[in-house]
Parts: C-alpha cells; sequence; structure tokens
C-alpha cells in the first residue's frame, strides 16, 4: 500500500481528519488562523459599541444576545480548523468568504433589533454560517469516516438558516423568539450525534491556544476602551490614575487566565466537562470586554463623588462575572484546590459592587485591583505548575493491544467478501488479529465490522494511504496503531 510523495501531497491538501494523525507534535494555530482572527476584533469592537454607548438594561441586553453570533461563529470556524485545516486553494478561499461575511456582518450589529436594520444583520450572518456549511459538506465528501459528524453540522446549521430566514416574515417579538429557537439550535447542533461528536478527536495542543489568542482578542478590546476613556478626559491625578489601575485590571486578568485558568476541561474525553469549558469561555470573553468597558466610564466619572450604578455593575459584576467563570472551568478540571479563595474574592467583589454608591470612584478602582493582585500573588504561592503536555498523538492506545497479532492484510485485491461477490467499497481495513481485509462503515456492506460481531477481533487498522490508526470496536474509539505493528504495516 505504498504511496508515492506525490499522491501523499494529493491526500493531504485536500480535506482530511488531521487529528487522526500519528505522532503529532505541538500544534501552533496557522498563519491563516492569526489572519482569520483579526476580522474578530473588529466584531467584538463593534458588539462593544453597542454597551459603550447603551449601558442600560436594554443595551446590556443587546451586548449580551450579539455577543453571542459573533462568539459561536469563531468557535465554529475554530474547531473546523483544528479537524480538517489544509493548505489546498479551495479551503483558503472558502475561509477568506467566511472572513468577508463576518466583516459584513460585524458592520450590521449596531443596526439590529431595527426594522431596517434585521434583514442585513440576517442576511450577512447567513452567508458566514453558509461558508462553514460549504465546508463541511466538502469535508463529507472527501471524508466519509467523518461523514456523520459532518452531516449533524450540515443539518443543525442549515435547519438554523432557515428559522432565520422564516423570522423575517414576521414582526416583533414573534421574530426574536424565532431568533431565539434558531440560536438554540445551533447550541444543539453537536449533540444531534452524540456518538459522532464524542469519536471525532480534537487536537488538544492546538484548541487551548485557539481559545488564549481570542481571550486576547478581547483583552486588547478591553485595553483600547481604556484608552479610549483616557482619550475624552482631561488628565489630572483622578483620571491619569483610574486609567492606570484600569490597565493594571487588565494586566491582572491576563496573569490570571494563562497561569491559573486549567485546560484541563476542553482536553478531556469526555464531552461534559469539554463543553462546559466551550460554553464557559463565552462569560469569560463577554465578561472581560465589559470590564474594560466599565474602565472607560469609570475613567470619565472619575471627577464624580462616586460611580454610577451601571458603571459599578460593568465594573464589579464583569470581574465577578469572570472570577465565577474560571473558577467553575477548575472545578470542572477536577482541581479544588485554591477554589475558597476565588470564591472569597467573588463575594469580596460583590461587597464592592453594593457599597460602590457609598465610595469615591478611585476607591472602588483600588479595592477591585488590590482583590485581583492579592488572588493572584496567594495562587502563586500555592498553585501547583502545571505539568508540560507530553502527548505525541491525539489519541491514546487502548487495553486490547495484545490482540494485535498479524499486521499483514490477507487479500491483496481488496475487501474478500466483496470481491468475491463483485460489490464495490469505500475504504479497506485490516483486522490485526487475523489480517481479514474488509470495507469500512461508509460502505455498503459493512464488512470489517461483521467480521467483528463474527470473530470478537477487537481492533481494525485504516488500510487508506496516509491513513496511521486503529479503531478498537470494543472500547469504541479510535486509537494509534499499536507500535509492534508499525514497523511491519
Amino acid at each position: 500500500m505504498a504511496e508515492t510523495p506525490e499522491g501523499m501531497r494529493r491526500i493531504k491538501s485536500r480535506p482530511h481528519l488531521r487529528t487522526l494523525e500519528p505522532n503529532v507534535m505541538e500544534r501552533h494555530a496557522s498563519w491563516l488562523e492569526l489572519f482569520f482572527d483579526l476580522v474578530f476584533v473588529l466584531a467584538v469592537s463593534q458588539v462593544a459599541l453597542i454597551l459603550t454607548g447603551h449601558t442600560d438594561l436594554w443595551g446590556f441586553l443587546k451586548y449580551v444576545v450579539l455577543f453571542i453570533p459573533v462568539w459561536y461563529s469563531w468557535i465554529g470556524f475554530t474547531y473546523y480548523a483544528d479537524r480538517f485545516e489544509t493548505e489546498e486553494a479551495v479551503y483558503r478561499i472558502w475561509m477568506f468568504a467566511g472572513m468577508l461575511a463576518v466583516l459584513g456582518f460585524s458592520l450590521t450589529l449596531g443596526n439590529a433589533f431595527t426594522t431596517g436594520g434585521d434583514a442585513p444583520l440576517i442576511i450577512c450572518y447567513a452567508c458566514v454560517r453558509l461558508s462553514l456549511i460549504v465546508l463541511y459538506a466538502r469535508a463529507a465528501y472527501y471524508v466519509p469516516l467523518a461523514r456523520p459528524f459532518c452531516l449533524q453540522f450540515i443539518g443543525g446549521l442549515g435547519s438554523s438558516l432557515v428559522l432565520l430566514f422564516i423570522s423575517l416574515l414576521f414582526e416583533s417579538p414573534t421574530r426574536y423568539v424565532i431568533w431565539f429557537f434558531a440560536q438554540a439550535l445551533e447550541f444543539a447542533t453537536p449533540f444531534l450525534n452524540i456518538k459522532a461528536t464524542r469519536l471525532i478527536p480534537i487536537d488538544r495542543t492546538h484548541i487551548p491556544e485557539r481559545f488564549g489568542l481570542f481571550t486576547i482578542i478581547v483583552l486588547g478590546e478591553a485595553v483600547i476602551a481604556t484608552a479610549a476613556g483616557a482619550s475624552e478626559v482631561h488628565w489630572n491625578f483622578a483620571t491619569v490614575a483610574t486609567a492606570s489601575l484600569g490597565f493594571a485590571m487588565a494586566a491582572c486578568i491576563w496573569w490570571i487566565n494563562f497561569d491559573f485558568v486549567e485546560d484541563n476541561a476542553v482536553r478531556s474525553e469526555s464531552l461534559f466537562p469539554r463543553f462546559a469549558y466551550i460554553y464557559g469561555h463565552f462569560f469569560i470573553v463577554s465578561s472581560i470586554v465589559a470590564t474594560g468597558i466599565g474602565v472607560e466610564h469609570a475613567i470619565k466619572q472619575s471627577g464624580e463623588s462616586h460611580l454610577h450604578f451601571q458603571t459599578l455593575l460593568l465594573l464589579a459584576g464583569g470581574t465577578a462575572v469572570y472570577l465565577s467563570a474560571v473558577t467553575i472551568i477548575r472545578m470542572l478540571s477536577g482541581i479544588c484546590k485554591m477554589v475558597n479563595v476565588r470564591i472569597a474574592a467573588i463575594i469580596l467583589t460583590v461587597l464592592i459592587l453594593l457599597l460602590g454608591p457609598y465610595l469615591p470612584p478611585l476607591a472602588v478602582m483600588i479595592g477591585l485591583f488590590v482583590l485581583m493582585t492579592t488572588g493572584i500573588w496567594i495562587e502563586g504561592l500555592y498553585v501547583m505548575e502545571r505539568p508540560e503536555q507530553e502527548e505525541s498523538s491525539q489519541l491514546h492506545p487502548c487495553g486490547h493491544e495484545s490482540a494485535a497479532l498479524v499486521f499483514e492484510p490477507r487479500s491483496a485485491e481488496g475487501c474478500e467478501q466483496c470481491v468475491i461477490n463483485n460489490y464495490k467499497w469505500v475504504h479497506l481495513r485490516l483486522c490485526l488479529t487475523c489480517g481479514h481485509t474488509g470495507c469500512c462503515d461508509t460502505s455498503v456492506y459493512k464488512h470489517a465490522t461483521k467480521h467483528f460481531h463474527e470473530s470478537g477481533h477487537p481492533i481494525m487498522a485504516s488500510l487508506e494511504p496516509g491513513e496511521h490508526w486503529s479503531w478498537c470496536y470494543i472500547d469504541e474509539k479510535f486509537i494509534p496503531v499499536p507500535e509492534n505493528t508499525k514497523a511491519e504495516k
């Protein structure tokens, strides 16, 4: 089954499930992913502008509702790229199309929930989702192994778009109720085929870095908000001190996020902690932006006797939400050390919120800054350093490797049963116990799976060029090709 270098390059250039590749070293964001993130700088800033101009309840609700599709669009493309990113021109073109759609979507956010603004918003958002649907359709075509996984996203995201277009036929509030169900369907999409979602692995070095990069984007927005506040006031001791403390708070959030927020949950093979981390990330990034906007307003109000209550909500409330989100993530990662310290910090932050109307603005800023720096100091003293990740593959072996005895196919012609009956197959699988060659589950007759049910032989290896993985039928998961087979396969 040798493959020429030219043939291997063709295989690697089209969509393939790269998280099944062997001996993958630590993976970093590609140049295209970094370019892709730049368009979300605009999207985040446009959502932030909504909250900056309207700190009342309506402005806050609009901010939250519009931040969700911005953030979830980034999540969708990030997880697609984690599994199927290639260097082919077609992939890049569709990513560029998605980026252009995000730019258009960003420019429509300010007019959302208006008679003339809803239709452009939906059309641009539909283009964002359509580009991702097309990418999943291509992956489903080229990667039969991942077809059930891809089809759930095609169906879920496509159905959500249908609901959004139907909503344009109705007036508010019916239109926005339909929007709610459309967004709920997007959230539910990964669970439409829970088995496929569980089985298709992620890259446990790439995904945490991608989440960190998006956090950097929102931290940048918080810094910009601080600078914007300082640029609109006369500089004196109060304004300069407030702005400096605001920047210091952003630095504290960076410190907490990249030293003390565990990514064990997103690396987990179990879906519950993984998705808890994903959805918890929304509260992390949205609260960071809200806190930054709170700093901007605090700078403008630094000469008054006390901060307005909306500003206090953004400042102290945003900080409390951030600390709560990272604490819950810590607990879901199975780490309960220092949780009491964080809970105490959350309580004290809420206390500052309640006492804020009776305190000078600078006292509020100093209180929040001292709370955050004290927490960093204590955690730095007592939290154990996280071990370096040593994984060289995204797959973990099972307990049935002793059954891997035969590593050469019995049939050089293809699937043994299909050859006898003149059937066609899609991909071939090799039984590592007896050498039986059977067709995959995407093929009509699924002879590899039938062989397992008849013989009980647990491990089947892929015979496709460029693929180096096995499947354990007993544990129902992808595993690396057993070590003692690699030299002979």
